[in-house]
């Protein structure tokens, strides 16, 4: 009898890890198709932002190549890396930049990143770009968690850091420009005191703000519906709630920071009407909002386009950031259509 039983119980123990084993296999390959459907509806995109460079030469010496902190350990460790110029200061105003990729691709490691902090160092801002974790295998409120995290982290450890924590601009672009625009948008609206405390301003390029807009007739990529879906586990059909729940547009108050917003009309991925709708109702609300739309832009142009127009948004947004962090000018002389 207890020959049976322990009989029993081997099969049981072999019938468990077969069935683990199972699971294994069946989650690899989920993921493995996951990520090439990811590369097959985006590769454009992901050229860009692996290749691409800003249509502005940085010059050699004017800024330091970027130091790397971990910021906060979950399952990995999660980083930022801290470009500085090259002038030495006691402290610099801080460039927080959030990369895109959909919320589910993406690493400040990308060239789409990289050239950013370069160039905005050379220029005189500390640039802290950071990673966040992925939507794929995480709720939408644990990246916005991840995104609070750096930004405290940098706070805490200003002094050692050498940076001007009163003067804090939030960018990023694409599904990082989301992110961006949330944090001040959502901060704002309840009065987060706190939070908000040093933040003077958003600039967020080509970034969707009312996330239902990528449902939009004017949007012809499958990835950027694939992205918003896996990140928002559902449809609009499914999770309409958590899609008004997560979009920075709902929160734009009187108490928002001045904020930037630059398009690409011929945006395929992320409508400009999603940036069109942010800035009126910004402005609206009384609060010094601009923006500039490039006529022949698409998603990620800036890395793409060597033209002078291209030239012209990427020194307005150097300009609208010397503005709000030095306070000196409102930023309503950058609010025009370029055509």
């Amino acid at each position: 009898m207890n020959e049976e039983v322990s009989e029993k119980n081997k099969y049981k123990k072999i019938a468990k890890i077969f069935g683990f084993i199972l699971l294994f296999f069946l989650f690899f390959w989920n993921a493995l198709i996951t990520f090439f459907l990811i590369i097959l509806l985006n590769v454009k995109t992901i050229k860009k932002s692996v290749f691409g460079n800003l249509p502005l030469e940085v010059k050699k010496g004017s800024y330091t190549d970027a130091i790397t902190v971990e910021y906060k350990k979950e399952k990995i460790p999660l980083k930022l890396d801290v470009y500085y110029p090259s002038k030495i200061k006691s402290k610099y105003p801080v460039l927080f930049f959030a990369h895109g990729g959909g919320w589910i691709t993406g690493s400040r490691k990308l060239s789409s990143v990289t050239e950013w902090g370069k160039f905005l160092a050379s220029r005189g801002f500390a640039v802290v770009a950071i990673d966040y974790r992925y939507g794929y295998f995480n709720r939408y409120e644990e990246l916005i968690e991840d995104y609070n995290d750096a930004l405290n982290y940098i706070k805490d450890h200003s002094e050692e850091l050498s940076l001007d924590k009163e003067n804090i601009v939030l960018m990023g672009t694409s599904a990082g420009g989301t992110l961006s625009l949330y944090y001040a948008a959502y901060n704002s609206y309840y009065n987060h005191f706190e939070k908000m405390k040093g933040i003077k301003g958003v600039v967020a390029w080509y970034a969707p703000s009312d996330l239902l807009d990528l449902w939009s007739k004017q949007v012809d990529s499958l990835f950027a519906q694939f992205a918003v879906t896996t990140t928002m586990k559902g449809t609009p059909k499914t999770k309409f709630e958590e899609y008004k729940l997560y979009s920075p547009i709902n929160y734009i108050s009187e108490r928002m920071v001045p904020t930037l917003l630059v398009h690409g009309e011929k945006d395929a991925t992320v409508p400009v009407t999603t940036s069109i709708k942010l800035n009126q109702k910004i402005k609206e609300c009384g609060v010094p909002s601009a923006l500039l739309i490039h006529p022949k832009g698409k998603h990620s142009f800036e890395l793409e386009l060597k033209d002078v127009l291209t030239q012209k948004f990427v020194e307005k947004t150097v300009s609208f950031i010397k503005k709000v962090c030095q306070n000196t000018e409102t930023v309503d002389t950058l609010d025009r259509r370029a055509v």
